[in-house]
């Protein structure tokens, strides 16, 4: 009876293990099908998908962003790796560049959704031209293209200006701009600003031309000989004003071929001096008032007793109540107390007094002298090398000389002399009248002059 319940307890035993074995096989073989079927998947879906995506040549810029910032965000988000073809452009249409999308068929399908969306919601890139007048040009530019840089910067439009065309006659210039419709007129905003507010300072200009004409008419009769420049001996004790030889005098403006001028002086043809017209021109007005105010009082502090060569003073003009910035360029024969004075703004000369000069204050520096020192490019004396009185006469006519006429002046070189000083060599037109009229050529003309150097065609 006892081996036969050991018997049972085996069997049972056994039954239980054999039971439990095919119940593990069943479950082995159900998992391990189950990963075969999983690994069938991943392979699948892991093998690269590479996409060919053509974009509009103009949103290339945008997609790859500023040095590749947007092409590397996409990159990273959607788990692919994008570039361009190194022809850079699609065959079936010049105006399209195609894009190569490499990674899993789920990632590269997401990429690309992501590029056709960005492409749907660029702004549109417009193109358009506007017209400006040409005096605005300078003004729109700015010293350096300054001003046109700004522009661009604030309204994200690419601003572009032709100044190609050599010639004063050209009454308006053409503005490209290029960008979205918001960024062309922001843009065209601040271009008819500074259309503007040149428009306001040929308004003021003409009010300073009626004013300078009746202040100078008394002075026109002031002949001047051609000035001759003192080097400054460097054992010579200067005030602690600065020579003209270490200020700045008024630079000729560059990016223009022709600028506007202002004849203040006349010695000759090969030395007579110009305002460039700027809104600098405009300011030595207000200094002039400002300077006339202050030295109507008497002030011991600004009297000098030991006037020198060189020196920067406050004086006024012979027979003229206003004052002025002079500087010292001599003395009359032996006497110290008579100065040969300079008038750093308008380039003429006249003997005064030492006690009627004052200190310059550092208040009237403000802004650069504006006698631009010039001469009259390509001709000489007919006869000799001085020029006759008469044909002085008929260059101060020609030129509306201390008349504030606006003449257009072209530059054509630059001496510098051995004090450091700058002549311009400069053509120059009137045009004025119906018919433009070239002052050298005028001259020869009517054989007070002749051509020299380079030679000269008709103009």
């Amino acid at each position: 009876m006892k081996t036969l319940n050991k018997i049972l307890v085996v069997a049972g035993a056994v039954g239980l293990t054999s039971t439990a074995y095919m119940l593990y096989k069943l479950l082995s073989d159900a998992e391990d099908e189950d990963d075969e079927e999983e690994e069938k998947r991943q392979s699948a879906t892991s093998k690269q998908t590479v996409i060919e995506l053509n974009v509009p040549s103009k949103a290339a810029g945008a997609i790859i962003g500023r040095q590749g910032t947007k092409i590397k965000e996409i990159q990273k988000n959607t788990g692919t790796r994008i570039n361009f073809k190194e022809d850079g452009r699609s065959k079936e249409d010049d105006s399209t560049r195609t894009m190569i999308i490499r990674g899993t068929a789920e990632s590269a399908q997401r990429a690309e959704l992501v590029i056709r969306d960005f492409v749907a919601n660029m702004p549109v890139i417009l193109t358009e031209v506007m017209s400006v007048p040409s005096s605005a040009l300078g003004r729109i530019i700015g010293r350096g293209g300054d001003t046109i840089k700004s522009i661009s910067r604030s309204s994200k439009a690419k601003v572009y200006v032709d100044r190609a065309p050599d010639d004063y006659r050209v009454v308006e210039q053409e503005v490209q701009l290029t960008g979205s419709r918001e960024q062309i007129d922001l843009a065209k905003t601040l271009i008819q600003e500074k259309v503007q507010e040149e428009k306001v300072f040929r308004a003021k200009k003409s009010v300073m031309e009626a004013n300078r004409e009746k202040r100078n008419k008394s002075n026109m009769n002031t002949k001047q000989e051609k000035r001759e420049e003192i080097p400054l001996d460097e054992k010579e004790p200067v005030h602690t004003n600065p020579s003209l030889h270490q200020q700045n005098v008024a630079s000729w403006p560059s990016g223009r071929s022709f600028v506007e001028v202002y004849v203040s002086s006349v010695a000759n043809p090969s030395t007579f001096f110009v305002q460039i017209l700027t809104s600098k021109s405009m300011e030595l007005d207000e200094i002039v008032k400002d300077m006339s105010q202050y030295y109507s009082k008497e002030r011991e502090s600004d009297v000098e007793d030991d006037i020198g060569l060189g020196q920067l003073v406050a004086a006024p003009f012979d027979q003229d109540s206003s004052w002025y910035r002079a500087r010292v360029s001599g003395f009359q024969g032996d006497d110290p107390d008579q100065l040969d004075l300079f008038y750093l703004d308008y380039g003429d000369s006249c003997y005064l007094q030492k006690s009627k000069v004052r200190i310059l204050q550092s208040e009237f520096m403000r802004i650069p002298f504006q006698a631009v020192e010039c001469e009259l490019a390509n001709i000489c004396p007919k006869d000799g090398d001085s020029w006759e009185e008469a044909v002085v006469d008929r260059f101060e006519e020609l030129t509306h000389t201390a008349m504030w006429t606006v003449l257009m002046a072209k530059l054509v070189e630059i001496k510098t002399l051995s004090t450091g000083e700058k002549i311009h060599i400069v053509e120059l037109v009137d045009t004025n009248e119906k018919v433009d009229v070239n002052i050298a050529t005028k001259l020869c003309a009517e054989g007070l002059a002749k051509w020299c150097g380079t030679e000269k065609s008709d103009a």
